[in-house]
């Protein structure tokens, strides 16, 4: 893989080493946007502003509770914003003891990624006997329980009332998103994430399709707000008068949520399909 902005990944590098104990960063991913501020005191005046978001795998030699989104924020606030990243954080001694199935996503980032920084001393030491390769019977197996409860969840939406349940539902509407973000991120990249706020399922589904900004806009203060409903985890349900809710904002989260779904279930089944032939031509 081939990156444009070395230098930004290489502060980035910086401040995780100086975050956590690293033993190696790649990246297998970038994301470049730009988007021109007008002036509204000044006609012909405007401002182009760049962000540039990178795809990170991690290898670290510790653990440390909250540190995805912890470093996550430092690297975005150091860095004015110029910087975001989607981090990716392991420990080599866990990975080494995968499976086959299990390695397939860390071998193809560690075999075509961008090797952003690796310890001299202390490398990832993760061996490949031979490229892994991906098992399509848990692949199906995966996605048919995320599926299972994701419908369940959608399913049961029509049972709840608004006006009393309004936030029991949206709960609901959470868990049946989450899933469907990890069945998605597991069919097209062989990846089973240990963090799972939706802000960072979302971006790993923005690996593979545009799924989750299409549907669940993020861009105007309505999107924003809709958002932070839809990204509430459910254990706040322990604290939340579920009576707390607009009925209009759950409908519209229903209906995206079930839209994305159906879309997203589509893809996974056309990716299952592919992944057969695949297989089929390989034995």
């Amino acid at each position: 893989m081939s990156t444009i902005d070395n230098t930004g990944l290489q502060m980035i590098s910086n401040i995780i080493k100086e975050s956590i104990s690293t033993s190696g960063i790649y990246c297998f991913g970038e994301k470049r946007q730009s988007q021109t501020v007008q002036n509204p005191f000044q006609a012909t005046a405007s401002v182009q502003q760049k962000r540039t978001h990178f795809y990170l795998l991690v290898f670290t030699n510790e653990y440390v509770i909250n540190a995805i989104a912890d470093i996550s924020h430092t690297i975005k606030i150091k860095l004015g914003g110029r910087y975001t990243v989607t981090l990716l954080l392991h420990k080599a001694t866990s990975v080494r003891n995968f499976t086959p199935h299990q390695l397939y996503f860390y071998h193809q980032v560690l075999t075509k990624g961008y090797k952003v920084y690796e310890n001299v001393t202390v490398p990832p030491n993760i061996p490949f006997d031979e490229t892994p390769k991906r098992n399509i019977k848990s692949i199906h197996s995966h996605w048919k329980n995320r599926n299972t409860v994701a419908e369940t969840f959608l399913g049961n939406l029509a049972h709840t009332d608004y006006t009393d349940y309004g936030f029991v539902q949206e709960s609901m509407i959470h868990i049946a998103v989450e899933q469907t973000c990890l069945g998605l991120i597991d069919v097209f990249l062989g990846y089973r994430p240990d963090h799972f706020s939706l802000p960072y399922l979302f971006e790993l589904c923005e690996i593979v399709t545009p799924l989750t900004s299409d549907i669940f806009p993020r861009t105007s203060p309505e999107d924003k707000r809709l958002f932070k409903l839809l990204k509430a985890h459910p254990s706040e349900l322990r604290w939340a008068n579920p009576k707390l809710s607009c009925r209009l904002d759950t409908e519209v989260l229903e209906k995206r949520s079930n839209l994305f779904h159906k879309r997203a279930s589509e893809l996974i089944a056309s990716e299952l399909e592919r992944l057969g032939d695949l297989y089929i031509k390989e034995t």
